[in-house]
């Protein structure tokens, strides 16, 4: 019975025997693919990250960061290859570096199987984001954290011209018939927050260290020279009111013009106030017009604080490069109005609970803007964001938001990380 039993199990191994053979064939060859797969998705992910980065810091050059992703690629895996050429793709308004490989893995058993072949073609896809992180403009020696930003708006943000031909993204634009932005837009209404995010603002970098470049909105889009708003569901805009306007107001080196006759304030008398080494100057009168045709004479790094609790208009062709910048508050709750014609001017606006409106037509804006309510921009300017409150010039300025330094000038960075491809394609 023994020897019957053994017999059998000799015959059921020899049965068995060509399975065994096809079982251990199909382990190797699929640890040989896992292992040839791995190694060509960490090229993959090299690659991706290494053109990514090479294409943001290009300004956009696709070949140059093709470049790059080949040369990460003969590195990590030289058997390899591009499946289809690297590309940029955009999803809600963010871009993402594409790479595809593919590579032919040997068998060794499945190789007899018919219709299979001496090897297999195995692909590995990875994908890049590449977002646009804009550093602080500068705050000209420390200020009030809230004048960090371009813009800050409580209830919403808009612009009449950010750029041209709105219906059509592949024209040409011309810095001259739109605006541009360079600093941080944050807006802390959801609803005002959508509404702006429908539109684009080119950053000045899209046309070029000369200002003369044409692009279109397209491309400008897909190398990152737009300026997205960020939403603020927290946005608090009356701490700096609270910390240091009030204190400012009350003041015993404040200048205070409480004269109802004097409703008119020029360059001149700006000129003849600062000249007595005045800092802060508060009118408590009603219907305040003010008219800058030139500089503000005096310490170009020490601004003049104008507070005034009611202003009819604040008309400006100056060109104050090298006066004192300007820190204009607002205490109303309605719309303050600034008109430009030309110039430049160099200041913070702050309205705590009032809007802010400005026919920007064709003038340099260096400073930031704060309003409780809300920001319109009327026509074309040039806005650079700087921070010239000056805690440590004017009063006490010691609330909990003071403080903090600055590069003296704008820079744009850029973050690249690994995503999942499937969110993309």
């Amino acid at each position: 019975m023994i020897k019957e039993q053994r017999g059998a199990l000799i015959i059921l191994f020899a049965v068995l025997i060509p399975f065994l053979m096809c079982f251990a064939g199909l382990v190797v060859d699929l640890g040989n693919l896992y292992a040839h797969y791995s190694k060509l998705q960490h090229a993959a992910d090299s690659a991706a990250l290494a053109g990514g980065s090479a294409y943001a810091e290009s300004g956009g050059e696709l070949d140059r960061a093709n470049a790059f992703a080949q040369n990460y690629v003969t590195q990590n895996d030289p058997k390899a290859s591009f499946k289809s050429p690297p590309k940029i793709e955009e999803k809600n308004r963010k871009f993402y570096y594409v790479v595809i490989l593919k590579e032919r893995v040997p068998l060794y058993f499945l190789r007899y199987f018919p219709q299979i072949g001496s090897d297999t073609e195995i692909s590995a896809a990875a994908c890049a984001q590449i977002s646009v992180q804009r550093n602080n403009s500068g705050d000209n020696g420390g200020g009030f954290f809230l004048f960090d930003n371009l813009f800050t708006a409580k209830q919403g943000f808009g612009s009449v011209n950010s750029i041209q031909n709105p219906d059509n993204y592949n024209i040409p634009q011309n810095q001259n018939s739109c605006s541009t932005y360079h600093g941080n837009i944050v807006i802390g209404d959801e609803g005002a927050f959508n509404e702006a995010s429908k539109n684009v603002y080119l950053q000045p970098e899209a046309f070029g260290t000369d200002g003369n470049s044409q692009i279109t909105v397209n491309e400008a889009i897909n190398q990152g020279y737009v300026n997205i708003p960020e939403y603020s569901g927290n946005l608090e805009v009356t701490e700096y009111y609270r910390d240091t306007v009030q204190q400012l107001m009350t003041a015993d080196s404040t200048y205070r013009i409480t004269d109802q006759n004097q409703q008119n304030l020029d360059s001149s008398i700006l000129n003849a106030i600062s000249n007595q080494g005045i800092d802060v100057i508060y009118f408590n009168i009603p219907n305040l017009n003010v008219n800058l045709t030139e500089a503000i004479s005096g310490d170009s790094n020490k601004p003049l604080y104008i507070i005034c609790d009611n202003i009819n208009n604040f008309n400006t062709s100056a060109d104050m490069t090298g006066g004192r910048p300007i820190v204009l508050i607002y205490n109303g709750s309605g719309e303050f109005w600034m008109n430009c014609n030309g110039g430049t001017f160099t200041g913070d606006i702050y309205a705590p609970f009032g809007s802010v409106n400005i026919n920007d037509n064709h003038h340099m804006f260096y400073g930031s803007i704060v309003a409780g309510n809300r920001i319109q921009l009327q026509s074309q300017g040039y806005y650079i964001q700087r921070n010239y409150t000056s805690t440590g010039t004017v009063g006490s300025g010691s609330g909990s938001g003071a403080g903090g330094s600055g590069t003296g000038s704008g820079s744009v960075s850029y973050r690249v990380n690994l995503v999942n491809i499937s969110e993309v394609l």
